[in-house]
């Protein structure tokens, strides 16, 4: 930012050296993101300007034979460093900056997919397996080399955990995830939630319904003062004492509509909506039946933080959804749909359920079925609102839109199989103390990609405005920034905005 002005006087330059202390002090809080939806309570939120729009480094970890399976997991930033869980088990760690890999090591084999969002806590990064010879099992690495396994438990090596590991903050001692088993359409046996001790992994507690046909897939749980929240295929909002495991209360989805699905989000919280005493949670559910039949709910249910006890406040039929809702000022933020149903991102009144406005993702082809599976990340600039969400299809994406609806930019991967631009799972954003950001992102072809802000014209993201760049937007090439080659904001990429590239006549969106 660039300020002019005449400065006399002792007094005026101590006021300017004050200002320049204050503007010092805020530059120094780093943002990151290291766990699921951020924290214990999948916020979901960073109170700071985070623009994911160019490349700045992509990597490749593993994919399975046919590029259907690669990175399933939201990427984990701490002490600026980005981990992923691949598809095959192994866990991988990279400068979130430069995309310089520090370090990758196997724990597992004959595996194929991994659903398990990592967690970062006390120096440790725990990750658990959905597949492979080490279903079922938990591990914690020493997050300043990988390889260094600090321990391991297999918890039921007859259930797959897909469910991100939850890492209290406020009580460092602790993890929680649940397990779940059964086919693609099909929930067998009886899934269980753990918490494990985060020092050594000794079992604290486990809890089940004991009911045939009950799991925990994609259900993360939310902390929220003494007790832990989540739901499961049979339609249950749960609610335990964290530390004991003992049962403080329970509702049952179906008992407001019968009809109601399987809730396989994660549950956000809330903790003070009401009063100091009394929060609110969030999750959704859904069901896909056949391509006519489809139908899913985001649910909102008070919880009194005092006791733990569960209260029915309002639901919303969106669609089929796995999304796990983000609450920032009066408005929950969702999306619906995934591979198979196209998808929407809603922005619904905390209060009562009302929509304010929903988007519709673009729906490029036959082939392509854009669904939200994945659950939107916010980035606040003052009244400025960034969200992030990807999608899940033949044509994946990241999007970022606005507080009022409306599309800002997108970045879509060129991978040269078209099921390795599925996303399933959704975005990480970071801010470094020197002011330098990454939006993360996987896909099914197992690359991990990091979005700079990027520079309006630089389409190969050289640092530089040049006649290739001119060159690479007049042939479309699939390496290309959309956000930066679309230099005169109209959505479209054209032999125009070539033009204007080498002209350096350049306005880009939201630059």
């Amino acid at each position: 930012m660039k300020r002019d002005g005449n400065f006399y006087g002792t007094q005026i330059m101590i006021i300017a050296i004050c200002v320049m202390m204050v503007f010092t002090v805020v530059t120094v809080t780093a943002s990151e993101w290291p766990q699921f939806q951020k924290d214990e309570v999948n916020t979901g939120v960073c109170n700071d300007k985070i623009l994911g729009r160019s490349v700045s480094w992509n990597v490749m970890t593993h994919t399975n034979t046919y590029m259907a399976a690669g990175v399933n997991v939201v990427p984990v930033v701490a002490n600026n460093n980005v981990y992923v869980l691949d598809c095959e088990g192994y866990i991988w760690s990279f400068d979130a900056v430069t995309g310089n890999e520090n370090g990758n090591c196997s724990y597992n084999s004959n595996a194929d997919f991994q659903l398990s969002t990592p967690a970062y806590g006390d120096d440790k990064i725990f990750f658990a397996m959905s597949r492979g010879d080490e279903k079922g099992s938990v591990f914690a690495v020493n997050a300043n080399d990988v390889s260094d396994e600090i321990w391991n438990v297999t918890v039921d090596s007859t259930q797959q955990i897909n469910v991100p590991i939850t890492y209290d903050s406020y009580d460092s001692g602790k993890i929680y995830f649940g397990t779940w088993n059964g086919t693609w359409s099909t929930t067998e046996g009886c899934g269980r939630y753990y918490c494990l001790n985060a020092v050594n992994g000794n079992e604290i507690w486990n809890y089940t319904t004991s009911t045939e046909g009950n799991g925990y897939y994609w259900a993360g749980a939310c902390i929220i003062g003494d007790y832990i929240v989540f739901g499961d295929d049979l339609g249950n909002i749960t609610c335990l004492n964290k530390n004991t495991g003992a049962l403080v209360d329970v509702k049952n989805i179906k008992d407001e509509v019968s009809n109601a699905k399987q809730i396989r989000s994660s549950v956000s919280c809330n903790a003070t909506y009401h009063n100091a005493t009394c929060g609110r949670v969030y999750f959704t559910d859904g069901n896909y039946t056949s391509s006519s039949i489809h139908s899913g709910r985001l649910w909102a249910y008070d919880i009194n933080t005092s006791t733990g006890t569960l209260t029915y406040a309002w639901n919303r039929e969106i669609d089929f959804s796995r999304s796990t809702p983000v609450v920032y000022k009066n408005r929950v933020y969702v999306g619906c749909g995934d591979f198979r149903v196209a998808g929407k991102l809603y922005c619904i009144y905390e209060s009562d359920g009302t929509v304010d406005w929903s988007f519709t993702v673009p729906t490029l082809s036959s082939a392509c079925k854009p669904g939200v599976t994945a659950s939107p990340v916010l980035s606040i600039d003052g009244d400025a609102t960034y969200i992030y969400f990807t999608v899940n299809s033949v044509n994946g994406r990241l999007y970022c839109i606005n507080e009022s609806g409306s599309e800002l930019w997108y970045y879509e991967p060129p991978e040269s199989d078209p099921s390795g631009e599925y996303i399933s799972q959704g975005a990480a954003i970071y801010k470094n103390t020197a002011g330098e950001m990454r939006v993360f992102f996987g896909n099914d072809a197992g690359k991990l990609y990091a979005l700079d802000e990027g520079m309006c014209g630089d389409v190969d993201g050289d640092g530089f405005v040049t006649g290739f760049d001119s060159y690479l937007v007049y042939t479309r090439d699939l390496e290309i920034s959309q956000w930066a080659a679309d230099v005169d904001c109209d959505g479209f990429i054209t032999g125009f905005d070539s033009y204007l590239v080498y002209t350096r006549n350049l306005n880009c969106c939201d630059d």
